[in-house]
């Protein structure tokens, strides 16, 4: 069985999707606890605390304020969205999940997990309420002085329980070192072989790129049903080529040169608009 772990996104598209299928978050009792936190806090200091602007700051403070128990709302499908839908930046826009048949939105529901600072882990279709809290920040709560003491060996321990009853446990890393941080690896079943996924354009890992890398190769994997770590070396997307020379057992290389990167954008980008001589 492979399993990919991915980061969240900062950005966020709230529009409701046309998918009615959905999930509920195995962890809600946990977010509720980090939320009751987040309450305590003022609009100014958490700003402090997210690094963003007096603007973001004040939402995030109503959302927390208006955070609702899940079990409350008699609708949940019409009142939140589904993670791999909610989230919106670069990785996601990689994924294109809105282009996924039903059976690859099945395989990503059992072969995706999301790593996420507030509900701890995420399947695809898990229902979530718009927030902001990543897991790096040192956000003080009621297990300890930040977020990776807060959630310790929980997602490890998820982990294991879905590998569990796999005769090959392959667990594809896709996340940023913030996010995978939070997997205690130390609480791993010694049997999941953890394989990094690396992207590098014109030999250097470039962020912007590597995150939309990252939601390209989750789109490869679903839609190619990817077993094993040699059929992930045929990944080509955008540019990307595998490296052999650069890849180790636990760390797969990808590189894309500058003409490849050209390549790919002048194949993609919009026809120019004709000139009209007046």
């Amino acid at each position: 069985m492979l399993v990919m772990v991915l980061s969240p996104a900062k950005t966020l598209d709230l529009a409701l999707p046309k998918l009615r299928t959905c999930t509920q978050p195995k962890f809600l009792e946990e977010a509720s606890i980090l939320v009751q936190d987040l309450r305590k806090l003022t609009p100014a200091k958490l700003k402090g605390l997210l690094g963003v602007s007096d603007a973001l700051a004040k939402l995030n403070h109503d959302r927390y304020k208006h955070f609702v128990d899940h079990a409350d709302v008699t609708s949940p499908a019409d009142t939140f969205k589904q993670a791999l839908f909610a989230f919106d930046g670069p990785a996601y826009k990689g994924i294109q999940a809105d282009s996924f048949s039903d059976d690859d939105i099945a395989y990503v529901q059992d072969h995706l997990r999301i790593l996420c600072g507030l509900y701890g882990i995420l399947r695809p279709l898990d229902l979530i309420q718009p927030y902001r809290l990543e897991m790096g920040q040192k956000f003080a709560n009621a297990r300890g002085k930040d977020l990776y003491t807060f959630w310790g060996t929980t997602i490890a321990s998820e982990l294991n329980d879905l590998f569990a009853a796999a005769d090959t446990k392959i667990l594809l890393n896709v996340a940023s070192q913030e996010y995978f941080k939070s997997v205690d690896t130390t609480a791993l079943d010694p049997s999941i072989e953890i394989v990094d996924v690396v992207f590098k354009d014109d030999g250097k890992i470039k962020s912007a790129f590597a995150k939309r890398a990252r939601g390209l190769m989750v789109h490869y994997v679903a839609t190619h049903r990817v077993t094993s770590i040699d059929a992930l070396q045929a990944f080509n997307l955008e540019g990307y080529a595998y490296s052999a020379a650069e890849s180790t057992a636990s760390s797969l290389v990808f590189l894309r040169s500058k003409t490849a990167l050209k390549r790919h954008q002048d194949a993609t980008a919009p026809p120019k608009a004709k000139r009209v001589k007046q």
